[in-house]
């Protein structure tokens, strides 16, 4: 008598952990896509950010100096005694694997000047 009784509670026990575990996945797949869209607006306001950054005061170069690529650096300045290359970045972005590259390149001193002619229409 007890064993069919025993039987029905392990099944709605079974029962009530599919239908816990079911409503847990949809949290948490609600929860992922909350967290993609905030990160996906972190990344767009950084963008924002780094095309208005010589209106802003913090800018203390000369903006008309500024030239904005966007990849893989944001910003290259052509002041009269140097060339400065600058990164905008907002909240706690870091820089990624390329900007360090680049950012330890020119601290070592890896950077040259190059002209490259190209030659008329041949005769």
């Amino acid at each position: 008598m007890l064993l069919p009784f025993f039987l029905l509670v392990l099944h709605l026990c079974v029962l009530i952990l599919l239908l816990w575990r079911r409503s847990i996945n949809g949290y948490q797949e609600q929860l992922n896509k909350l967290l993609s869209q905030k990160k996906s607006s972190e990344v767009r306001t950084g963008q924002i950010a780094e095309h208005f950054m010589p209106l802003l005061k913090e800018f203390k170069y000369n903006r008309k100096q500024a030239r904005f690529l966007a990849s893989p650096i944001d910003f290259i300045i052509f002041e009269e005694d140097e060339v400065i290359f600058m990164e905008v970045k907002t909240g706690k972005s870091q820089l990624n694997k390329n900007q360090r590259r680049i950012r330890d390149q020119i601290k070592n001193n890896q950077v040259r000047w190059e002209v490259l002619r190209i030659k008329g229409d041949p005769e």
